[in-house]
């Protein structure tokens, strides 16, 4: 693994991700600000890293595995390497639900949760995934229970970044 070394706190950060690797996504545009805006995030998706520069993800056109060289989003991510040692079996799972269908209401459901804070809207339309929820989901398949007490339904990409190296910065992989 590539690593780059944090002189101050001398911790490891990957440079370039391995498969099974989550990335999350930064610097949003367009109508990804709302994610960042109402989660307080610098995160605005995430995805797993399928190797060769491809992610799979859960996109609007539903569940794919997109080439990061292409025209589509942008390439600066946090890479949280491996978590809980399931990413390659998260990843084949998530290999699996290509062609799955995007949950276009949960973005709407993720603001109202944040600007009315006392609501909790049990929402979870079987078969279809936002992309928070399609990763928590991939590890929660293969045994990886990453968000103990909560539902995969209700994990935004912000949630993931507890689990970041300290000191992670998004860079471009590309």
């Amino acid at each position: 693994m590539t690593t780059q070394k944090d002189a101050k706190l001398e911790v490891a950060v990957p440079v370039m991700p391995l498969p099974g690797d989550v990335l999350l996504f930064a610097h949003a545009t367009g109508w990804n600000r709302l994610i960042t805006f109402f989660t307080q995030s610098s995160f605005y998706h995430v995805a797993l890293y399928a190797g060769d520069f491809h992610v799979v993800e859960a996109r609007p056109q539903g569940v794919v595995s997109r080439d990061l060289r292409g025209p589509e989003g942008t390439h600066f991510c946090a890479i949280l390497p491996d978590p809980d040692g399931h990413g390659p079996a998260a990843l084949a799972w998530a290999q699996g639900q290509i062609g799955g269908r995007y949950d276009r209401w949960d973005v709407l459901v993720i603001i109202l949760e944040h600007i009315f804070t006392h609501l909790h809207l049990s929402y979870a339309p079987p078969g279809r995934f936002s992309c928070g929820e399609f990763i928590a989901r991939a590890f929660e398949e293969v045994g990886a229970r990453l968000f103990p007490g909560r539902e995969a339904a209700d994990i935004v990409p912000g949630d993931f970044a507890r689990f970041l190296p300290p000191d992670t910065r998004p860079h471009n992989i590309v």
